[in-house]
């Protein structure tokens, strides 16, 4: 870990196997290190059923202010209203219920995360938070795909790896 402090760790989750275990290793290392732990489900928006137009221009944390006001509220009424909808989806209280699940976790560890909700494309939305949260490392789950699989199907691990500006530790 190149000697170099952890104060900061982001574990993406999605309520897999190797997502769990993803926790546990954070839960450990957290322990360890004393470091907070962010705690993040992404909603892939392309599995809601929302115009494209929406999906760019909100998250399920709707309230926030824009950066550097206070007065501001990130988005119009419709989108507002349209996003309250969008928060009784399945797939949104999945999220809550797997992010709830894992903190739950974590607690009993002795790790109290910070949980985040996002909406947006997986691997994009959590090399952002990984940046807004100023992370200095990511610990996320792999379903451990290799060779031909991986170069034809993609993986979020293997964007996060390439592209995150901090320390990634992938778990199998």
């Amino acid at each position: 870990m190149n000697g170099e402090p952890i104060n900061k760790i982001l574990i993406p989750v999605d309520g897999s196997k190797n997502s769990q275990k993803a926790v546990e290793y954070t839960s450990w290392v957290a322990g360890k290190t004393g470091a907070q732990v962010v705690m993040l489900h992404v909603v892939d928006a392309d599995k809601l059923k929302l115009t494209y137009e929406a999906m760019d221009r909100f998250t399920p944390d709707w309230e926030d202010k824009i950066k550097g006001t206070d007065d501001i509220k990130r988005y119009s009424p419709f989108f507002e209203e349209q996003l309250k909808c969008m928060l009784e989806d399945p797939i949104c209280k999945r999220g809550n219920n797997v992010l709830r699940e894992m903190a739950k976790y974590s607690e009993k560890q002795g790790v109290k995360p910070k949980t985040i909700l996002k909406l947006g494309r997986v691997a994009d939305t959590i090399l952002q938070v990984a940046e807004d949260e100023k992370c200095d490392h990511i610990i996320i789950g792999t379903t451990g795909l290799s060779g031909i699989k991986k170069l034809l199907m993609g993986h979020v691990s293997s964007e996060v790896v390439k592209f995150a500006h901090c320390r990634v530790t992938v778990v199998r």
